[in-house]
Parts: C-alpha cells; structure tokens; sequence
C-alpha cells in the first residue's frame, strides 16, 4: 500500500472543537465569579450595584469568550472586564452610590472583636481615593499580582506598587499603630506573592 493510498483522518469537526472550547471557557469564568462579586461590592459599596457589576462583567465576557486566550488568566481577564465595566457605570451616573458595605461583607457571624475590627478597616478602606481603593482590592483582597493588576487598570507596574505603598500607609494611619504593628509581616508576605513573575 502506498502513501498515496492511505486514507487520511478526517478533520475535527469545528462544531463539536467550538462546543467544548466554550464549555471549558464558562466553566474557568464561573469558578472567578464569587471573587467578581467581592471586588465588585468594594467597588460600587452597594450589594445591588454590585451584582449588576458583575452580571454585566460575566455577559460581556461570554461574548467576548473568543478574545480569552486558553490557559492565560482568567481572574485578571474577568477583572479588566469588570473594571471597564465599572467605569462605565461610572460614567453613566457621574457619583458613586452610597450603600451600606459592612453590611453585605458579614455574611458569617464573626467574634465581636473581629466584627468591630471588620468594620474598621472597611471604613478605612472606603475613605481611600478610588484609584488606591482599587488596588487594595485587587491586590489585597483579589489576590491579583502587580504584573496583572497594571494589566486591569491599564498602568505600569510602578504605578500599581506606587499606589498600593501610599494606600497602605493611608491604612495604617487610619487605623493606628497596633494595626500597623499588627499586618507588617503580612504585608511582607504579600509583597513576595504579589510580585509573582515579575521578581524573577
């Protein structure tokens, strides 16, 4: 038998390769979502707001699922959606809405202690300009690293470690000393998880 009279496999079918291309995709974009909807919460301080931050974030993700590139990061990619989202919004309604953050962050019953020290710290966090407040939330609470948080707000890694150092300090100086005592190791640890790749 010659090569020529082999038969040669037939091509995947582009139906069935899109198909499970697309379920994988909604399956990695589900799996961010409750992160979505944390970032979101601390972005717009409405539980309301937030959830229509993130069904807006998670629609135009699905329409965009082409752009996504397999195996690239799906928190990062969700986030820059949502952010541009956010922004948006913003512009749409020209102030940020009023609502009660604590709130909606208490979803378990923490000792009194923790509670008070909760709300502290959310306060805090809410009294910062947007642009630190965002990168606490991503970096702090979102756990993006710096390389992907430039990446989300569409600013150079200086930046991103510029802001995070003054939102940092405007932290500990609202919450005084023993707080600042308190999250220095922390913030070490962080800073070398943080960094990810770009310490290399």
């Amino acid at each position: 038998m010659s090569i020529t009279d082999q038969v040669s496999p037939p091509p995947p079918d582009p139906v069935k390769t899109d198909y499970w291309e697309r379920r994988a995709f909604e399956k990695q974009l589900i799996n961010v979502i409750p992160d979505l909807r944390a970032i979101a919460r601390m972005m717009t301080r409405d539980g309301a707001l937030a959830d229509d931050l993130v069904q807006d974030t998670v629609i135009r993700a699905l329409r965009a699922f082409r752009n996504f590139e397999p195996g690239s990061n799906m928190k990062a990619w969700a986030f820059r959606i949502m952010h541009n989202c956010h922004i948006n919004l913003i512009r749409r309604r020209r102030l940020f809405p009023v609502g009660d953050l604590i709130d909606d962050w208490q979803q378990s019953s923490p000792a009194q202690e923790d509670r008070v020290e909760l709300k502290e710290v959310l306060r805090a966090v809410d009294r910062l300009a947007p642009a630190h407040r965002e990168v606490i939330m991503l970096v702090r609470a979102g756990g993006v690293s710096y390389n992907d948080a430039a990446t989300i707000m569409s600013c150079k890694l200086g930046t991103v470690k510029s802001r995070l150092n003054r939102a940092d300090a405007a932290l500990r100086e609202a919450l005084g000393a023993d707080y600042a005592a308190s999250t220095a190791q922390r913030d070490r640890d962080t800073e070398q998880f943080a960094l990810g790749d770009s310490a290399i």
